[in-house]
């Protein structure tokens, strides 16, 4: 089965213009399955890198914080 998606109508559409039904989506799908997701290993550490540089480990006014957790005490 063939299908596109039309910009004009917003939807996808069979190769007439008609657009196409959800269960023709669906067997599109099942048709075309798309590539399976791969994590190269560096990209494991790149992102265990970013991860550790956004997580909170000391604050101005403290010298512990548990597990990058930052408490607010003092009332304005």
């Amino acid at each position: 089965m063939e299908l596109k998606y039309n910009s004009t109508l917003g939807e996808i559409v069979k190769p007439n213009d008609e657009p196409a039904t959800q269960s023709e989506l669906f067997e599109w799908m099942l048709e075309n399955p798309g590539k399976e997701d791969s994590v190269k290993s560096d990209d494991s550490k790149m992102i265990s890198d970013v991860i550790e540089s956004l997580t909170v480990n000391r604050t101005p006014d403290s010298t512990v914080v548990e597990e990058g957790v930052e408490t607010i005490t003092e009332k304005v």
